[in-house]
């Protein structure tokens, strides 16, 4: 009887620390696996979202762990989403793999300070600080130079339009020729810092250090808002958002009077882009991604999924996916977010 007693505890002796054991393993993979999924947040440079900026997942696969990405670095078209890194050049998303495959960058272009891309009938184009456009249509395979006609090589956004690609520099507003090969000038000025650029309402309108420029019905440019130094500008069908270095502006609908736009976003805190998806408004700040439906006047912080003090400096739409960058993995720490 006492052996029987014995072996019966025995057993229940055993039972209980293979359970306690398993119960701990389990415990264990789920903090990992946490502690995983925190970290892809924290390192991820880039990131998707499938549901209208609700929810945002890390999308930098393929991607090295040190890597910059410049202001104006993220290009869609209808087929093809790409990026340009500073360190290791051009980037094209593969969609089946889901992973970021590289593009043969020229060791020039990386020495100039790679900055914006652009994408045109599956020509890479590639803006740099130095050394001006580049531009490859074998992907990667042979690159060629592209500054006939600019007077300034330093290339801060492209702009696409009709098929046509303009480039802002720093002297200036210029249009593509691709039959020649050659920029022509639409609008310049000797240090004319353009930073941005946007067609709205039949126009393009210029975000540029000294205001913003509009081009006329004659072609003739004027400066509409002296008192702003510009660092970005965008549109939708309905009206002109203009970015100064202090605060988010609306255009009316004749894009001559502003007001301000910057309720619920960081206090004088630039936004970098804004963009009309779904009928939602987006707008990339130093600490995340904020939205707002169309009409309202305040917006609302919309970045679950992204690390703390995430700045977007990049925003695009792919199809339906919604796409945003940050400068560069773990930003430094500093920057107050007061609303």
């Amino acid at each position: 009887m006492i052996k029987v007693f014995l072996l019966i505890f025995t057993t229940l002796i055993l039972n209980f620390c293979n359970s306690k054991t398993i119960g701990n393993s389990k415990a264990e993979d789920i903090n990992s696996l946490q502690n995983t999924s925190q970290k892809e947040t924290q390192s991820g440079i880039v990131y998707f979202s499938f549901d209208n900026g609700v929810n945002w997942v890390n999308s930098s696969n393929g991607l090295p762990e040190k890597v910059r990405i410049g202001l104006g670095g993220i290009v869609t078209s209808n087929l093809m989403l790409g990026v340009a890194t500073k360190d290791n050049g051009v980037y094209l998303y593969n969609i089946n793999s889901k992973t970021w495959d590289n593009v043969p960058t020229d060791i020039q272009i990386i020495e100039a300070n790679i900055g914006t891309l652009a994408i045109i009938d599956s020509v890479i184009f590639v803006g740099t600080q130095f050394k001006g456009v580049f531009y490859t249509t074998d992907k990667g395979r042979n690159w060629k130079n592209l500054n006939t006609g600019l007077t300034n090589l330093t290339i801060r956004r492209f702009c696409e339009f009709n098929k046509i690609l303009y480039v802002c520099t720093n002297d200036g507003f210029y249009s593509l020729n691709k039959n020649l090969d050659n920029w022509k000038l639409e609008f310049g000025q000797n240090s004319l810092q353009t930073n941005g650029a946007t067609f709205y309402n039949g126009s393009f309108y210029l975000a540029t250090n000294k205001g913003i420029f509009s081009q006329q019905t004659d072609k003739s440019w004027i400066n509409s808002s002296p008192q702003f130094s510009m660092h970005n500008i965008s549109s939708d069908q309905n009206q002109l958002y203009a970015m100064t270095y202090n605060e988010l502006l609306l255009s009316s609908t004749d894009g001559k009077t502003w007001q301000s736009q910057q309720s619920g976003l960081p206090k004088e805190l630039y936004t970098f882009n804004v963009l009309n998806h779904n009928n939602l408004i987006f707008a990339g700040q130093w600490d995340g991604i904020y939205r707002k439906i169309n009409g309202n006047t305040i917006w609302e912080l919309s970045s679950k999924g992204l690390p703390a003090k995430f700045a977007v400096t990049n925003l695009k739409a792919f199809n339906d996916i919604l796409v945003i960058s940050t400068s560069e993995r773990k930003l430094k720490e500093g920057m107050k977010t007061e609303k």
